[in-house]
């Protein structure tokens, strides 16, 4: 009886995982679809502010239609500024970056990566033989 219990306990928690996650995703393309909805009143409320702005001597068609070209005349401006910043940012990284590679390619790290040989270099062996006068004259 007890393990006929807990079978039907386990059965229900795996039904009641497989319709949670329907929800989620549900939910997630729903709070797109708001931001979409939002977006789009946002703009007609700005468009019809506009609009209102307009002399009544035009007439409110030709008034909306022409707001609307201003706005998005705008708004595309703003947004092509933006991205020629950023491009023109992440070029100056890449080309700084670059730069200070190829200057700096004779200071790298020498060797294997991290394996452990002998030093052959004079500029390790006048260091090594420093640190150990160092050493002594602390002992």
């Amino acid at each position: 009886m007890q393990s006929l219990v807990s079978a039907l306990q386990i059965n229900k928690r795996q039904r009641t995982r497989r319709y949670r996650s329907v929800p989620v995703v549900f939910a997630a393309q729903s709070n797109f679809l708001k931001v979409v909805q939002t977006v789009w009143k946002v703009g007609r409320d700005g468009i019809e502010a506009g609009t209102n702005l307009v002399p009544d001597s035009v007439p409110r068609s030709i008034a909306r239609v022409s707001v609307t070209v201003v706005a998005l005349a705008l708004s595309l401006f703003v947004l092509k500024s933006l991205l020629s910043t950023v491009f023109f940012v992440l070029a100056m990284m890449g080309l700084v970056y670059f730069t200070f590679i190829a200057l700096n390619k004779d200071e790298g790290p020498k060797g294997g990566g991290g394996t452990t040989s002998t030093p052959k270099e004079e500029g390790m062996e006048d260091s090594l033989e420093e640190a150990r006068r160092i050493m002594e004259k602390y002992k």
